[in-house]
């Protein structure tokens, strides 16, 4: 947490008079969501002399929302989820976390919070998001029933997934069906409950279909069309009663039955409030000084529940708030956003883009359908065009022209007689273009659709020397949302994600380095003559031929090798989740040095004959291809030019190869030793 003492931000205790009028405006905002930090960041890339108040109600420091069901399918660590202000070394800045505002005074323009430390404002903005809409139901209040909004509610939900527990999800909007199949083991079972289709009935009877086989395939077991009416607790289990008297028990309930917008400070203070709080083109409530943005905010009878809008509505309030420091709008006044939902239930990807509500298609005449599906792999695919502009479309599975859908339908493009025919008959609406490198793509190509980054934008900011994603990120804000366009902007650098940011890619430079100089100086080194006295040589040659240190050393190696076999372990057993895999590739770097010292130690830099010389020529081979991927794993970011990914893929299956020989070897050394 950030404190500034700096009188430009300082509060003011509960028994102070009236807050003195201050030269500099201070603009206040409720909210450390990912909206109100975005707010935080463009006033103070707007406002050079104002000052920034960012208040957060929960314990944590700011994170991203948004990725919490990637976090609770493991498809995100949490240091993922940090989501700080990017500004937040800047001294105009004063961050407090854990500090609730509880009320609002307009005449005094002041906000109190919940340790009556009061603060002084210019300008307010509310973005306080929402809460949960927990359904009446008698039973919902029961402590087995968990909501699924925050990052304690996720951490939650991850401690019941690990005791295996029976689990009913009720909702089958998408967060209902990204929990429900992130919540599976293959230990347990999750029951997908709704008393309507899912996801609004917006995939079309067909696409449900699909969407219902592949849940099946997963595991998921689907209660569609039954109305829950009562939740009580039986012994150790929570009976859930639906329409009909049937019932169902289960360990635990999570709710994922949609949201309502936070007004409560808002109605405190007198605005004024529909569903939610009402706001004007500029985000302005009924109350000029005060604005409200993103999910707590109503723009023309609309809330809308996804963080991109409320990164649009964030840009034109803070524009319109640079005013007062003479600059000129830059944002126009906010109108409505684009809407589309982009899920991935385990490994299945799906989107719904586009107004694609069966009463908004209707009003549209001459409205074509176009589906291709292919039942096999599960794939559906749905487009829908009017006068030869696509409209809209769905779909479920992989798709590699997604983003190029995206932008079409964002932008309604003409498509082709003939690239529907194709599209019908094959799946693919672009031809060979979209498998083409993002490199090809024009400059206009928005690469991140939530924060509207362009390709060109990208461009600049990696010639200016940003060569890793978090830095991209910092200096563009692209793939900080829900992190889809990750793989695009990996791309653009030329290295693969994993790599990009991997932890301690120093150390794995220096240990792998210098395992292989020492593997050179294995085959340079002469073999170390026999002393001819007692009195010289003594101390290294009892390492080298004493057969007490040649079996210390022998099994030293043995052991070592166990060790680096763990990573491999790491890999490839899902349960062995400690630890981040970056730290298991460092510890493997350094013991592949100790090893090979403790070799050169074992043999006295002899290479020896028959299968002793097969063996260290096939440990040295292991030892130097994996450091030579060490090598170019940790200059992966750097070495763009070089094209890295390919080397480092084939020195590992080289790597890989060796491996499979190498226990075969030792294990018959080792017999030859004690039996023969």
């Amino acid at each position: 947490m950030t404190e500034l003492k700096s009188s430009a931000a300082r509060q003011y205790s509960p028994n102070s008079a009236q807050a003195s009028d201050s030269s500099y405006p201070i603009y206040v905002i409720v909210g450390t969501g990912p909206v109100g930090v975005r707010c935080a960041q463009k006033l103070l890339e707007f406002c050079d002399e104002a000052q920034i108040v960012i208040y957060g109600a929960e314990t944590e420091s700011p994170y991203n929302r948004v990725k919490l069901s990637q976090y609770l399918s493991r498809h995100v660590n949490r240091d993922e989820l940090d989501n700080p202000i990017l500004g937040k070394s800047d001294h105009r800045l004063a961050e407090y976390i854990d500090r609730e505002i509880i009320s609002i005074d307009r005449v005094k323009k002041i906000v109190t919070d919940a340790a009556g430390n009061r603060q002084p404002y210019t300008k307010l903005i509310l973005a306080t998001g929402s809460n949960p809409s927990i359904p009446r139901i008698p039973g919902a209040e029961l402590p087995s029933v968990y909501p699924f909004r925050s990052l304690r509610n996720t951490n939650d939900l991850i401690a019941l997934r690990e005791q295996h527990a029976d689990i009913c999800v009720i909702g089958a909007g998408a967060l209902g069906l990204e929990a429900a199949t992130a919540l599976k083991t293959p230990k347990n079972t999750v029951t997908l409950q709704s008393r309507g289709k899912l996801l609004s009935g917006l995939l079309g009877e067909e696409g449900e279909e699909f969407l219902k086989s592949s849940l099946a395939a997963l595991g998921v077991q689907l209660k569609v069309g039954s109305t829950l009416q009562l939740i009580e607790q039986d012994e150790d289990k929570s009976r859930l009663v639906f329409e009909g008297d049937e019932t169902l028990s289960v360990d635990a309930i999570v709710l994922c039955t949609g949201i309502q917008p936070e007004v409560s400070l808002a109605q405190q203070s007198g605005l004024n409030i529909d569903r939610g709080v009402v706001v004007n083109e500029w985000m302005q409530t009924s109350d000029p000084d005060i604005y409200a943005v993103g999910e707590c905010a109503e723009f023309d009878r609309k809330v809308y529940q996804l963080v991109r809008p409320g990164y649009e509505q964030a840009e034109s309030c803070c524009s319109h708030i640079r005013r007062d420091h003479g600059g000129e709008i830059l944002e126009r006044p906010y109108t409505g956003s684009y809407t589309d939902i982009q899920l991935k239930i385990a490994h299945i990807p799906c989107a719904i883009m586009g107004d694609v509500a069966s009463e908004n298609l209707q009003q549209h005449e001459g409205l074509e359908s176009h589906v291709f599906r292919n039942r096999f792999k599960g794939i559906y695919r749905r487009l829908f065009v009017r006068e030869g502009r696509i409209l809209g479309a769905v779909y479920i599975g992989s798709w590699d022209e997604a983003n190029s859908l995206r932008q079409a339908v964002a932008q309604e493009e003409k498509v082709s007689a003939h690239a529907l025919k194709q599209f019908s008959d094959e799946g693919r609406l672009f031809g060979q273009q979209a498998s083409n490198s993002i490199k090809n793509f024009p400059d206009s190509y928005l690469v991140c659709q939530c924060n509207s980054v362009s390709k060109g934008e990208l461009c600049k900011a990696i010639s200016e020397g940003k060569r890793t994603l978090n830095e991209l990120q910092q200096a563009t804000t692209a793939g900080s949302v829900c992190g889809s366009c990750r793989p695009l902007m990996a791309e653009l650098l030329d290295a693969p994600v994993p790599n990009l940011v991997m932890r301690h890619a120093k150390g794995i430079l220096v240990t792998s380095v210098i395992s292989l100089l020492l593997i050179t100086l294995s085959f340079l080194m002469p073999s170390p003559p026999v002393s001819d006295t007692v009195q010289t040589g003594q101390f290294w040659e009892k390492l080298w031929y004493d057969n007490f240190w040649k079996q210390v050393t022998g099994y030293t190696i043995l052991v070592l090798c166990l060790f680096t076999a763990a990573l491999s372990v790491r890999k490839r057993w899902n349960k062995l989740a400690l630890g981040h895999m970056d730290h298991w590739r460092y510890a493997h770097s350094l013991i592949g040095v100790v090893a090979v010292a403790t070799l050169a130690v074992h043999t006295g830099f002899r290479m020896g004959q028959n299968l002793n010389l097969a063996l260290m020529l096939v440990f040295l081979g292991v030892t130097a291809t994996g450091s030579l991927v060490g090598v170019f794993m940790a200059r992966n970011h750097h070495w763009t030019d070089l094209k890295l990914r390919e080397h480092r893929k084939w020195w590992s299956r080289v790597h890989y190869a060796l491996l499979w020989a190498l226990p075969v070897l030792l294990a018959y050394h080792i017999l030859a030793v004690y039996y023969f």
